[in-house]
């Protein structure tokens, strides 16, 4: 829900905004924004919210914290960070090429906590998480080890090392690779 703090009974740039996310997150946003003009071009962009103050030095330890915080929980409750997290955490664990249902289901653990008996059921719990990865079927199933699109594919370094182990590659130590 949203609630709004008005002064003199009216909305302007002082009015502060309490608003409550799906994620039961209570959040204070204050109505206004700055714009920074490019001169001459007529060009113009939002510049980022700052809770920095320049000029009290123990305020702006205390407001650097809090914009680490805001930026923080922004990138963790950004809705595309649970896709995100699930895709790479799959790459990693499983296989390359991800189903779309695959995806969405560690997506879901991710933003619910929670997969079978697994998780707190917070946002963000990795042991829901890396349960979804490890436990759904698609982990499991044996009818996709002979599928070839289905597994993992090696990394470029990796890949470019076998190649020089299996063609028996010696370094000649006499040469300098880098002569500075």
């Amino acid at each position: 829900g949203v609630r709004a703090y008005l002064v003199d009974n009216e909305y302007s740039s002082n009015t502060v905004f309490e608003v409550t996310n799906a994620h039961g997150r209570t959040r204070l946003l204050k109505n206004s924004k700055q714009f920074v003009r490019i001169d001459g071009s007529g060009f113009s962009f939002r510049s980022a919210p700052s809770f920095m103050s320049i000029l009290n030095e123990e305020a702006s330890l205390r407001d650097a914290r809090y914009e680490v915080d805001a930026t923080i929980d922004h990138l963790l409750y950004h809705p595309n960070t649970a896709p995100f997290m699930a895709t790479r955490l799959i790459q990693r664990f499983v296989t390359s090429n991800p189903t779309p249902d695959y995806v969405k289901t560690v997506a879901t653990a991710f933003k619910t906590g929670k997969y079978d008996n697994f998780g707190s059921g917070k946002y963000g719990d990795l042991a829901a998480t890396i349960s979804a990865v490890l436990l759904e079927p698609d982990a499991l199933s044996v009818v996709l080890d002979v599928d070839p699109f289905h597994g993992s594919i090696r990394e470029p370094l990796l890949k470019t090392i076998a190649f020089m182990r299996s063609m028996e590659l010696e370094l000649i130590t006499e040469k300098k690779v880098l002569e500075l």
